[in-house]
């Protein structure tokens, strides 16, 4: 009976024991699975897939006609087509980049910078993500707008990223694909390239340079740090940059009024994108005067209102100027 006894708790200490392990295992397996997530995300850039699927269901909606509705199936597979792209793109420039985003602050702590996910990793996600992303856009919408997302991948990833090392123009041509996603929206919709699709592509064009320009003032220091060749670096005293700076500002003015000059929007936009436009310049303006990097914060904040207040005024407004 001792013996027993004894046999008995011995195998009820054991299964304690064993069921601590079990409960720990569990907890690091979990906190692997959400860690991993986390660097998934991160990979992804999923707060710029947002910003991208935003641009892309406006120009979906001008595309459309405004019978978004109607349409939503349409509408579903091309987002879902524009983000997994711009996603994969991500992962794919943080590949490539994982030697330089090491020498930055700001993008150290990027998985495969940080060595937590390797290179080899990060591209297969970067390119099955592509691939899926063109495959869904091409049997799900048309091929049209599959074409325009590869090439979108294919600038970016093969051209603005290498190009970062060698020259400040860099900026201009990563601005192509930057401009893409409303036209992919607009081409989901229409199945075709249309005057409207190539007012957005200007808009998003034009408003890059001032948005990344007031970013890479305010980082300047790191991006020469890390050998890319950003105008701020490329123009140390910052004379050249924050004037193409305000010019850009200035250009975007025409630029996104045209809409209404043409006759797609009514006056208010016209009045409301001059509003935004004119606050946007005094933020620039500011910039050149005072050169600080609470101001070059501050237009890039005006930057990012000002985006999402034009595009939404001009799908408020499309047809009134007809």
């Amino acid at each position: 009976m001792t013996q027993l006894t004894g046999t008995g708790q011995t195998r009820e200490g054991a299964s304690a024991v064993l069921g601590g392990f079990e409960a720990i295992g569990d907890d690091r397996v979990s906190s692997r699975f959400y860690a991993l997530c986390g660097d998934v995300s991160v990979l992804c850039k999923w707060r710029v897939a947002l910003l991208v699927v935003v641009t892309a269901y406006i120009g979906f909606a001008m595309g459309a006609g405004g019978g978004v509705v109607a349409v939503w199936p349409s509408l579903a597979v091309t987002l879902l087509g524009v983000a997994l792209s711009c996603m994969g793109a991500s992962a794919l420039n943080q590949a490539y980049e994982y030697q330089t985003d090491a020498l930055m602050g700001r993008t150290r702590g990027r998985p495969v910078a940080a060595r937590r996910v390797s290179v080899g990793a990060a591209a297969g996600l970067g390119v099955g993500l592509c691939a899926a992303g063109v495959l869904t856009l091409g049997l799900g919408v048309n091929w049209l707008t599959a074409g325009l997302s590869a090439a979108t991948v294919l600038i970016y990833a093969a051209a603005y990223t290498p190009m970062k090392r060698r020259s400040s123009l860099a900026t201009v041509v990563g601005a192509v694909p930057g401009a893409l996603p409303p036209v992919m929206g607009y081409t989901g919709a229409a199945g075709r390239l249309g005057v409207e699709a190539w007012l957005m592509f200007a808009v998003l064009f034009v408003w890059q340079m001032p948005h990344f320009l007031a970013i890479a003032w305010r980082y300047r220091d790191e991006y020469a740090s890390a050998g890319i060749a950003v105008l701020p670096v490329v123009d140390p005293g910052g004379t050249s940059t924050l004037r193409q700076t305000l010019v850009w500002s200035l250009a975007l003015v025409p630029v996104s009024l045209l809409p209404s000059v043409i006759g797609v929007c009514g006056d208010v936009y016209f009045f409301g994108t001059l509003l935004a436009g004119v606050v946007t310049v005094g933020f620039a303006a500011a910039l050149l005067v005072g050169r600080t990097a609470g101001r070059a914060r501050a237009l890039f904040y005006a930057t990012l209102v000002y985006l999402p207040a034009v595009f939404a005024l001009m799908l408020a407004d499309r047809g009134s100027g007809h």
